[in-house]
C-alpha cells in the first residue's frame, strides 16, 4: 500500500515544515517514507512544493494520477499539479491568494476561483475549502496556517491524532499551545464533512 501527499504554496507559508512533520510522523509509525522538496526563490515568496510518499514506494516523486491528498496553501499553486491528483483524491484548498510579483500590477490575471474549481471537478477531485488564515488569526498566531491545514489533513486521513500531535510538539520550537490550537481548529473544521 502507498499514500502520496502533495503540498504546495509559496515561500514563508511553512510548506516545507508541514511536509517534514508528515514525513516524521510516518517514520514514527514505522512506515517507509520518501520525501522530495522543490523551492523556487522561496524566501522571496516564490513557489514551493513538497511530495511525501508513504509505504511501498520506490522514488520520491509522485507519478501522474497518484496523489491521494493535496494540501494547497496558495490557491493558484494547485494549477501546477493537476496531473498528479488521483481521481477521487482529496484537495485541501486554502482560500489564500498570494499574487506573484508580475500579477501585482494586474491582479485580474490571477486565475478565477470558478476556473480552478472547474479544473478540479474535471480531474474528479474532492475539494475541501479552508480559510486557514482566518483560523490562524482566531487562535492568535498568524503564521500557524500550515498547522491548521495539518489538522485538516489529519482529520481526513488515517493519521493517529495523538502521534501527529506529539511530532508537532517536537517540531515547533515555540508557541506550542497556539500551534496545537490551530491544528485542533483545522481538525474540527473538516470533521463534520467526512
Amino acid at each position: 500500500m502507498q499514500y502520496n501527499i502533495y503540498l504546495a504554496g509559496v515561500g514563508g507559508q511553512g510548506v516545507v515544515r508541514l511536509s517534514e512533520i508528515i514525513a516524521r510522523y510516518a517514520m514514527e509509525k514505522g512506515k517507509r517514507v520518501k520525501f522530495y522538496k522543490e523551492i523556487g526563490l522561496a524566501q522571496r515568496g516564490g513557489p514551493v512544493h513538497c511530495e511525501v510518499r508513504i509505504g511501498d514506494v520506490f522514488g520520491p516523486r509522485i507519478p501522474p494520477l497518484s496523489s491521494n491528498i493535496m494540501v494547497i496553501m496558495e490557491l493558484s499553486e494547485v494549477l501546477k499539479a493537476l496531473e498528479l491528483i488521483k481521481p477521487k483524491g482529496v484537495v485541501i484548498l486554502n482560500k489564500k491568494k498570494v499574487y506573484p510579483i508580475d500579477m501585482m500590477a494586474h491582479p485580474e490575471r490571477y486565475p478565477k476561483q470558478e476556473e480552478i474549481i472547474k479544473l478540479l471537478n474535471d480531474a474528479k477531485a474532492e475539494i475541501i475549502w479552508i480559510d486557514a488564515e482566518k483560523i490562524a488569526l482566531e487562535v492568535g498566531l498568524p503564521i500557524a496556517e500550515n498547522n491548521v491545514l495539518l489538522g485538516a489533513l489529519s482529520s481526513i486521513s488515517s493519521f493517529d491524532k495523538e502521534c501527529i500531535l506529539n511530532v508537532l510538539r517536537k517540531s515547533i520550537p515555540r508557541e506550542i499551545d497556539k500551534n496545537i490550537a490551530a491544528f485542533n481548529k483545522g481538525y474540527e473544521v473538516v470533521n463534520p464533512i467526512r
